[in-house]
């Protein structure tokens, strides 16, 4: 399914395009937070993605006209074939767990990894979500922090239900592709004029298809 978010015409900012993945295990919240940045709204109810879902949001950020291409991916086994070819020419990556399974949290490594083995040099954030149940947590800030050391990867915790942190989380990511970049060199590499993507959306839609399987969500 493709949506897209407006924006007003600003034609006093340049205009740049980058391209982020939400990539973690299924029922960590990746399509809620998509939902809560987009859409400003969440699905109380879990509904599991099947292959991927892509929107777009347009945002002004340190002086650019940024267009996000924001890409949920499944995070059963049985997509990853799928998944995979989304992960190609990303710019950047929001690292998903649940604070309140440890699983989801250790599995961050072999997301890392399967994500290196097919693009390198990606930036990326590792992201907690479900702050809201802080008090059922598994996983503890100070091992988030620890572990985002080792990654030499920020790290954040968010509420897709409260809408905590949720705008800084991709405020963050965008951030780590500017910083250390001259206006040329952000230019060079994200700023090829906004054009339309046609093919892109039939893929993604044909991708996407159909969801089940409902449990808890955010």
């Amino acid at each position: 399914m493709i949506e897209d978010s407006g924006f007003e015409e600003d034609n006093g900012k340049a205009e740049i395009s980058l391209k982020i993945l939400l990539i973690g295990d299924s029922e960590v919240g990746k399509t809620c937070l998509l939902q809560k940045f987009v859409e400003d709204s969440i699905q109380e109810e879990h509904i599991a993605t099947i292959g991927v879902e892509y929107k777009h949001k347009y945002i002004v950020r340190n002086n650019y006209k940024i267009r996000l291409k924001i890409w949920d991916t499944a995070g059963q086994e049985r997509f990853h074939s799928i998944t995979k070819n989304i992960y190609r020419n990303a710019e950047g990556i929001l690292f998903v767990y649940d604070i309140t399974r440890k699983q989801s949290f250790v599995n961050i490594k072999s997301w890392i990894q399967e994500i290196e083995s097919v693009e390198t040099n990606i930036k990326g954030v590792i992201l907690g979500n479900k702050y809201d149940l802080t008090d059922e947590r598994e996983v503890q800030i100070d091992e988030l922090k620890g572990y985002g050391e080792k990654q030499k990867m920020p790290v954040i915790e968010t509420s897709a239900k409260t809408n905590y942190n949720v705008p800084e989380a991709f405020n963050l990511i965008i951030d780590e592709l500017l910083k250390n970049k001259s206006n040329d060199e952000i230019l060079q590499l994200y700023g090829k004029k906004i054009r339309s993507e046609l093919s892109i959306s039939k893929k993604a839609d044909k991708q996407s298809g159909k969801k089940s399987d409902k449990s808890s969500c955010c």
